[in-house]
């Protein structure tokens, strides 16, 4: 099972209720022509139908409390193995991170999986 993991943080001062950073998933969400499954305040799913051969990408969104303010953890999994490297997910992640770095400018991103391991800190 492919899982990619991506942790993004509002810059600046202050910290954006959870509902405004799930609001603001909105244009990343209809960047990637994702069909969403289920919201709330501080969380949501939606489905990402990937590729020509109808594989279903899974797109698991929270808000998640720290001592210093809220993330926005975004999750990315499918049934693709990931022993070979899941390519199509992978490309759905490249997507994922493309479309939260045009349509969110202002939340930094500060955790990918890919680049920075399987766990954040």
């Amino acid at each position: 099972m492919a899982r990619f993991l991506l942790v993004l943080k509002p810059s600046g001062q202050g910290s954006a209720p959870a509902s405004a950073l799930i609001d603001g998933l909105q244009p990343v969400l209809e960047a990637l022509q994702a069909e969403l499954d289920h919201r709330t305040p501080a969380h949501l799913s939606a489905l990402l139908r990937h590729g020509t051969d109808g594989m279903h990408v899974q797109l698991f969104a929270d808000v998640q409390a720290k001592a210093d303010g809220y993330v926005l953890e975004l999750a990315l999994m499918s049934r693709e193995p990931m022993g070979k490297g899941a390519p199509l997910t992978r490309s759905a992640f490249e997507r994922l991170v493309a479309a939260c770095g045009q349509h969110l400018p202002q939340l930094a991103l500060v955790f990918r999986s890919d680049r920075d391991g399987a766990l954040p800190a």
